[in-house]
């Protein structure tokens, strides 16, 4: 869990690492106030040796702008360093939104962690 978060914060971000890989799932609201939580769980995965990063979204309920920015940021930064980025979305305000923004490609999407790790 995040550091600080509590059930009553709108987004929380919980790391699980399996082997070289490491899943951070994310519950809750992905806007300008909570991009900035999510973004520092991406950098600290991107930063250590994991060699994937597999960014569960099943669990957001509104998914922003920035949320998308965020995640383009990860996957460019992840890109740089060797670690491979992936997300786990099969509701509607995430998968919206990666298709409105026209970036599906560059963001892989599967529809559940074990297919993720794969």
């Amino acid at each position: 869990m995040t550091k600080g978060s509590t059930s009553d914060d709108p987004l929380r971000v919980d790391r699980r690492v399996l082997g070289p890989a490491v899943v951070l799932h994310v519950a809750g609201e992905i806007d300008m106030s909570t991009a900035p939580i999510l973004a520092e769980a991406c950098d600290q995965v991107i930063d250590s040796s994991a060699d994937r990063l597999v960014v569960d979204l099943t669990d957001v309920t509104f998914f922003g702008s920035a949320g998308l920015a965020v995640l383009l940021d990860a996957r460019r930064r992840g890109e740089q360093a060797g670690v491979q980025v992936r997300l786990v979305a099969g509701n509607r305000p995430v998968l919206r939104s990666i298709e409105i923004a026209g970036v599906q490609e560059m963001l892989p999407v599967y529809p559940d962690v074990d297919g993720a790790l794969a």
